[in-house]
């Protein structure tokens, strides 16, 4: 579930070092030092600070569920590699997603779950990053920026089509601002507070990343191995093929034969 709150989605610096103005976003499953840091956090936010969940449920502060064996982790780090937010992309299995089972359907959305769809949530970021005037605010200084950027790449490699997600009008607004195409696919319901069920077509969403419409989005091909770039292609027959420094396909023409 992704939700609209100052302790999840703070933007910014680190309150603490402000030489650290930058974040960096990477999977986590393959640490399992890093793997407990992210389920310490989201029970801080999910059941100390917003009393989503009973905290009396996880004795060791640790907050995960039935769905994270089954999910990719992924971490936002500020510069000193502490780790600032987290998020879970859940994979199709046979448990199903939790917003299908929390949220119903409009009927000519019913097949949401077509082509290979991923849930999105659990998206929680340490009260020790705020929002702070004047700071700069892109791809790389924003640690909810730089979280969704990881949870992109994440879904590029594993071969999504769509993302899944319950959340409140409040954070659709702040998404379809910075130019993710989310569509509403459900009415309201009550799931950790009112949230609604969304949709967002990846290969829609590359589009938007073409359309250089929206500059923050440009940093989220930075690092995505070439073939799974918005604007890859096969190339031709001696064509060479290089990429500029953000990351898009540069076509150079025919190689020069000596």
């Amino acid at each position: 579930m992704m939700r609209d709150d100052s302790s999840l989605l703070l933007n910014a610096a680190p309150r603490s070092t402000a030489s650290s103005r930058y974040f960096q976003a990477r999977t986590i499953d393959g640490a399992p030092e890093l793997l407990e840091q992210s389920y310490a956090l989201r029970y801080q936010v999910y059941c100390l600070e917003r009393k989503f969940l009973n905290a009396d449920d996880y004795p060791a502060h640790l907050e995960f569920d039935e769905f994270d064996p089954h999910s990719i982790h992924v971490g936002a780090f500020d510069a000193a590699g502490v780790l600032a937010g987290t998020a879970r992309v859940i994979k199709m299995s046979a448990l199903g997603f939790p917003v299908l089972s929390r949220c119903s359907l409009f009927p000519h959305d019913a097949r949401s779950t077509a082509g290979m769809p991923v849930e999105i949530g659990r998206l929680s970021v340490s009260r020790n990053y705020n929002r702070r005037s004047g700071e700069r605010r892109d791809g790389c200084g924003d640690v909810f920026l730089t979280l969704l950027k990881g949870l992109y790449q994440a879904t590029k490699r594993l071969g999504a089509t769509h993302w899944l997600a319950a959340t409140e009008r409040s954070l659709l607004r702040m998404l379809v601002q910075q130019g993710f195409p989310a569509r509403l696919i459900g009415p309201e319901s009550d799931y950790f507070g009112l949230v609604s069920p969304y949709r967002m077509d990846l290969r829609e969403f590359d589009d938007v990343i073409l359309s250089n419409r929206f500059p923050a989005l440009q940093d989220f091909v930075i690092g995505l191995e070439p073939e799974l770039r918005p604007d890859y292609r096969t190339p031709g027959p001696g064509e060479t093929v290089a990429m500029d420094r953000s990351g898009f396909r540069i076509n150079l023409g025919e190689e020069v034969q000596t």
